[in-house]
């Protein structure tokens, strides 16, 4: 993917990535965003089809992360970090 194919995404749907990675469930990571339960299942949704990839196995209660979900984790919270970094910027 390129920079001109990111106007296709919605990035809200790497802050509802970042907080299911961090609660591993979807009714808290809803919470946390101050989102409905359907609205982040169809986040989920959403994401799913982005990453081609399931991104979280339900097990039990629990929603583990596939490896895949990990991976895309570990490079998504700096990125995010950078991104408020550079919107909290004032001018000089």
């Amino acid at each position: 993917m390129n920079r001109n194919d990111l106007r296709s995404v919605d990035l809200n749907l790497l802050v509802v990535f970042e907080a299911l990675i961090q609660e591993c469930n979807v009714s808290r990571a809803a919470a946390r965003l101050s989102l409905g339960q359907p609205a982040v299942s169809g986040a989920l949704v959403r994401l799913r089809k982005l990453f081609d990839d399931p991104l979280f196995e339900r097990i039990g209660h629990r929603m583990v992360p596939t490896a895949r979900a990990l991976k895309a984790a570990q490079i998504l919270g700096p990125v995010l970090d950078s991104v408020c970094t550079v919107l909290a910027c004032k001018r000089v």
